[in-house]
């Protein structure tokens, strides 16, 4: 049998005219200490991504006044490493039986802008966030999902947007 991967989205929120992105830190040190990442999560029997991606949004950061400005032509995948799905098991049973994730990727925009962010609903997965780059973002994502981010912001397309340092 084919390892089973969660059906999932994950939404980088950019501020167009300055290329940077949000992310947001984790509440819980499951993924390690200092956790940064884009919002993400599972996609529910029957609800699409679009919907999915909206519910996520107002689950995990208050709002989902967002638009939509892209998606990725094709889902991505990343795998658990052992010591994650052992975490997963015991915290997330929903989880159990996943040997990754495979995620929807979208690109929006915040309509009220970062104001209207609030992580006062319970139980509450982030507890900061920060604009930062793409590439900045990309080496903050925890090393498993690096990959999988290094897609998504290209199938976004949000690396090729910026320049190499100069050396």
């Amino acid at each position: 049998m084919a390892p089973s991967y969660r059906p999932n989205v994950c939404t980088v929120l950019i501020d167009p005219p300055t290329g940077r992105v949000l992310v947001f830190r984790r509440v819980d040190a499951a993924l390690g200490a200092d956790a940064w990442q884009f919002p993400q999560g599972g996609v529910r029997s029957g609800e699409s991504p679009g919907e999915a991606v909206l519910r996520e949004l107002e689950e995990e950061i208050g709002t989902a006044r967002v638009e939509i400005l892209a998606q990725s032509p094709r889902p991505i995948r990343y795998t658990f490493p052992p010591e994650v799905l052992e975490k997963l098991a015991r915290s997330q049973p929903d989880k159990r039986g996943y040997v990754g994730q495979e995620q929807t990727w979208f690109l929006a925009t915040l309509i009220e802008g970062e104001t209207s962010i609030h992580f006062g609903h319970k139980p509450a997965e982030f507890d900061a966030y920060r604009w930062v780059t793409p590439g900045e973002a990309l080496a903050a994502a925890v090393p498993f999902k690096r990959e999988a981010y290094r897609e998504g912001l290209g199938a976004l397309g949000l690396l090729d947007q910026e320049r190499p340092e100069e050396t």
